[in-house]
């Protein structure tokens, strides 16, 4: 098993975007069920593993360049670790957008938003997801690097 880190504070910005935008990116599932889109962090895989927001419009790093979005990478994964992702059985080879839902109930908590709110408030440093093999993830919020999952 393999832990992925996203620093918790820069992905509650992408969460909060997304919560906030008047429209979002339809998932696959969603063009296919033809069901509005709901607020979502995007989990992606490609030249690195990465979150984003859902939130349309995009949350861009320079409001004149349409290509700044703006993504949160895990600790350790960024550009150009594509190579050593790929041998990395528990993620799988191939690329991938993967939804996390903000609005729909989370553990002991109302939502995914609600729960990266308040870890983020009583001190959380990481987002974490927990990966067992290449077809399962738990997410999680960590205190410190070693994850100590919140209840």
């Amino acid at each position: 098993m393999i832990t992925l880190l996203f620093p918790l504070a820069d992905a509650l910005r992408l969460a909060e975007h997304a919560a906030a935008a008047p429209e979002h990116a339809p998932s696959l599932n969603e063009q296919g069920e033809q069901v509005p889109a709901g607020p979502r962090l995007l989990w992606v895989k490609d030249e690195g593993t990465y979150l984003m927001s859902s939130g349309l419009p995009l949350l861009l790093r320079d409001p004149d360049n349409p290509g700044s979005n703006i993504v949160v990478y895990a600790d350790g994964y960024g550009p150009g670790t594509r190579q050593e992702l790929g041998r990395m059985e528990e993620i799988g080879g191939d690329d991938f957008i993967e939804d996390l839902p903000l609005d729909v109930p989370f553990g002991m908590h109302p939502t995914l938003l609600d729960a990266l709110r308040k870890t983020h408030a009583a001190g959380f440093e990481w987002l974490t997801l927990d990966l067992p093999d290449a077809s399962r993830y738990t997410i999680g919020m960590a205190a410190s690097r070693r994850p100590q999952h919140a209840p």
